[in-house]
């Protein structure tokens, strides 16, 4: 489909209004970005997945997926590669978490200083979570890389949880352009996760899930 075509079909979906105007500006722009290969590649997979995710994100935080777009930080007038691929990681995370049985999920707002993503409850204990979007795919991942992106965001999670008086920090990356296919447990991300915990030292209440390809990665476990 020629991008003329890709456009009209957009602009013909029940994507929300900001998000095709991001959408048609990306094609129309030319910017490299993983996420307009994808849409290139599979449009009617890409609009419905990227509705569904919509869909679900608004279940976990109570409001209709418009909003939980707004939420996550999304601006439809900022068309940098990675803008869109960031608020898709966030809400992401939030079905992940929300498909692990956490509840009382919220964005944290973006205020002043370091601040971490996503706050939610389990098992009685209240959780900060700082989620990364890396481009690297789940196969080129390694725990040097994994170690990279811990140290750069771990900060922002913790922070969040001394301040708001919470339990415990965690670190999500989502790998590659986000994928709408579900979280099937992995045992290589998983030995990646539990070779990064272990490098930093078993930090005390402090989880790395890993979301890739339509595959998560918890380490510890919850109730560790």
């Amino acid at each position: 489909m020629n991008k003329a075509g890709l456009i009209r079909l957009i602009n013909a979906s029940a994507l929300p209004v900001a998000l095709k105007g991001y959408l048609g500006g990306v094609l129309a722009g030319n910017l490299p970005s993983s996420l307009r290969k994808r849409l290139k590649e599979d449009p009617d997979g890409f609009i419905s997945g990227v509705g569904g995710l919509l869909r679900e994100t608004g279940l976990a935080l109570g409001c209709d997926g418009d909003k939980a777009l707004f939420l996550s930080g999304f601006d439809g007038n900022n068309l940098a590669p990675d803008r869109l691929e960031a608020a898709l990681a966030e809400m992401l995370a939030v079905v992940f978490l929300s498909s692990e049985g956490f509840f009382s999920l919220s964005f944290i707002g973006r205020g002043s200083g370091k601040t971490a993503d996503i706050s939610a409850v389990r098992g009685g204990l209240a959780y900060a979570f700082e989620v990364c979007s890396a481009r690297t795919g789940a196969a080129c991942l390694s725990v040097d890389f994994l170690e990279l992106k811990y140290d750069k965001k771990i900060t922002q999670a913790r922070v969040s949880g001394r301040k708001g008086c919470l339990d415990r920090a965690g670190l999500v990356l989502v790998a590659g352009p986000p994928a709408f296919s579900g979280f099937a447990p992995d045992e290589r991300l998983t030995g990646l996760a539990r070779g990064l915990y272990e490098r930093k030292g078993r930090p005390r209440a402090t989880h790395i899930c890993l979301l890739a390809d339509g595959s998560a990665a918890v380490f510890p476990g919850w109730e560790a």
